[in-house]
């Protein structure tokens, strides 16, 4: 017996990406500036850096962005209500994040 193969449609799964153009640092963290929690801590390189993170950090600029220098040339740099992007992961090109709008259905 042969059975029928279903088309599956691939339904919009949303979440937010936070795509940040660095230069001369080493490090980034993350955190929600609501509560201090910590999202993200990792090493970057020059460039585009992004992180994809649940989907809330879209709706509201509930992020904080820290960017440190491990070489001591220059100091610490903060970027205070940041809000990510909307995304879906069916359709965002990670090596190239640039804003767009989403497909929904």
């Amino acid at each position: 017996m042969i059975l029928p193969i279903p088309k599956i449609y691939k339904a919009p799964l949303l979440f937010s990406a936070l795509v940040v153009d660095t230069k001369d640092a080493e490090r980034m963290l993350i955190i929600n500036r609501m509560n201090g929690d910590k999202l993200a801590h990792f090493k970057i390189n020059d460039g585009l850096n992004t992180r994809v993170l649940p989907l809330n950090y879209s709706v509201d600029p509930n992020l904080a962005v820290v960017m440190f220098d491990d070489d001591s040339q220059f100091n610490a740099a903060i970027t205070d209500n940041v809000q990510a992007m909307l995304i879906n992961v069916f359709s965002f090109d990670i090596n190239n994040p640039q804003p767009y709008e989403p497909l929904i259905g």
